[in-house]
């Protein structure tokens, strides 16, 4: 696909076509199996939905934002990236940023309120007696709400999105943290209670998962029944997922998250300072080159942004980080709604049966 000579040099890829190509496919690759996952996951529970439990509710609306997004949002990431250019214009990123933030602080705030619901299991045998599906669906309700209300401020002015520093996908405006006050707390805000909220909820519940387990196999490692075997093993795949989902979990948004930040904050420093990418990514992938920054950017990637749309930036700094370093925190932030139907379903024993049975109309044998 071509460029329209038409747009705007903020909206037109700071990448290689190589490079663009391959994120194209990735993204394909991506959403593909996350809609495949996502769906089956959709649907195995669709099917089952007089039996359902609360907190199997939790993990269809997590399968349910990881999908939205998968539908609604990686098709104009592919498109963009095949174009060598965000082509959908300023309403069009504005729109883009709105969904892209609702569905991942939703996967996000579903993914931590599932952690907490696992740990109030292993660790207060009460609380199962007393949760329902109406709890459950009063918590989706809250994570709708709370995900709108968050996604949606930059339309009416407190915060912006913008073009991602490669220049085909469309985030929050981390670099309005150096411009207006309102920018900067908006920034603030969405990072505690966006990110750093869910993320200290699902290590804590882990981490106070496994300490009960390593007490609980402690107390009983004197025991000699079979009973303790059963229940040591089942305690041991729990850690094991435990120690998955954190590891899943940080390593699909903590980079992301660290160098949007990092990015945001440099960006007021001298460009030509800005760190520049390892010359084995230079050379094996061909991401960055110089003369493709001139052809788009003639001074540096890291010259002001302008834009008079409502609810993208009107004048704040690019990143001081060359494009290839923000990309690829990007693509894994991206990639986690492939990855949440592996761990929190596929894992099951009980949803594979499930599955297999939906799809050949018995189960195992």
């Amino acid at each position: 696909m071509g460029v329209s000579t038409s747009t705007e040099p903020q909206f037109l890829s700071k990448l290689s076509p190589s490079a663009d190509l391959l994120i194209a496919v990735f993204l394909i690759f991506t959403g593909v199996s996350s809609v495949c996952g996502n769906g089956a996951v959709l649907a195995v529970y669709y099917r089952k939905r007089s039996k359902i439990k609360p907190a199997e509710l939790l993990t269809v609306n997590l399968a349910l934002c990881d999908f939205g997004f998968s539908v609604l949002g990686v098709p104009f990431f592919i498109i963009s990236s095949l174009s060598h250019a965000w082509i959908f214009g300023e309403t069009g990123c504005l729109l883009y940023g709105i969904q892209g933030s609702v569905f991942g602080i939703g996967s996000l705030i579903s993914t931590s309120l599932i952690s907490l619901d696992r740990c109030l299991k292993i660790c207060c045998l009460r609380y199962g007696q007393w949760v329902n599906n109406l709890h459950a669906f009063l918590c989706m309700l809250v994570i709708w709400l709370y995900t709108v209300f968050w996604a949606s401020l930059p339309a009416f002015g407190f915060g912006r999105y913008r073009p991602e520093p490669y220049g085909t996908s469309c985030t929050v405006d981390w670099w309005s943290i150096q411009t207006t006050h309102i920018d900067r707390l908006y920034v603030y805000l969405f990072l505690c209670f966006g990110f750093g909220l869910p993320t200290v909820t699902i290590i804590t519940s882990y981490l106070a998962i496994l300490i009960k387990v390593y007490i609980s196999n402690r107390a009983l490692a004197s025991i000699p029944c079979s009973f303790v075997s059963n229940t040591s093993t089942k305690d041991l795949k729990l850690a094991k997922m435990a120690v998955v989902v954190c590891i899943a979990f940080l390593v699909a948004w903590l980079p992301y998250a660290s160098v949007s930040l990092i990015s945001a904050l440099l960006s007021g420093e001298d460009p030509l300072s800005a760190p520049t990418p390892a010359p084995i990514i230079n050379s094996v992938l061909n991401w960055t080159s110089t003369e493709s920054y001139k052809h788009f950017n003639p001074g540096k990637w890291s010259n002001t942004s302008l834009s008079t749309h409502q609810g993208l930036t009107t004048s704040s700094p690019e990143s001081s980080l060359a494009p290839v370093v923000t990309v690829i925190p990007a693509l894994f932030a991206k990639s986690h709604c492939m990855m949440n139907p592996i761990i929190y379903q596929i894992m099951h024993r009980e949803f594979r049966d499930s599955l297999y049975q939906m799809v050949f109309g018995r189960g195992k044998s």
